[in-house]
């Protein structure tokens, strides 16, 4: 029982994750997503742990900046640098790749991935 909810917990909050970044990137049309196989044995076990790191508020706010451009907000940069590290901002940016459905500029995502990363080093205050 605890390993079927354990599965179900990591299915919702990847399932949240993805509907965050499609909801921003399709028009309002019926779409199916396939959950590709993991590249590597526990690798959907670490996007969960990743995204339980980040509030849903500003999760929203990196993936917005990520595909829209938008402005991040200071307290986002401090919980995607301090809380979530690079890491798992990478390990994402790779699971948002590894769905064609949802019509991601692969190259597009990569660079403005790496832009965000580096724009929250220098908002985010260093930890002492």
């Amino acid at each position: 029982m605890a390993k079927l909810n354990h599965n179900l917990s990591m299915v919702i909050a990847l399932l949240s994750s993805i509907l965050i970044a499609a909801s921003m990137v399709t028009s309002e049309e019926e779409f199916m997503i396939t959950i590709p196989p993991e590249p590597e044995p526990g690798f959907y076990k670490t996007i969960e742990e990743c995204i339980e790191k980040m509030s849903r508020e500003c999760g929203e706010n990196i993936v917005k900046a990520v595909l829209e451009d938008e402005e991040i907000s200071e307290q986002c940069c401090v919980e995607l640098v301090h809380g979530m590290g690079k890491i798992c901002h990478d390990d994402l940016l790779q699971f948002y790749v590894s769905l064609p459905q949802l019509g991601f500029n692969v190259t597009h995502l990569n660079i403005r991935g790496h832009q965000v990363w580096n724009i929250c080093i220098l908002k985010a205050p260093s930890k002492m």
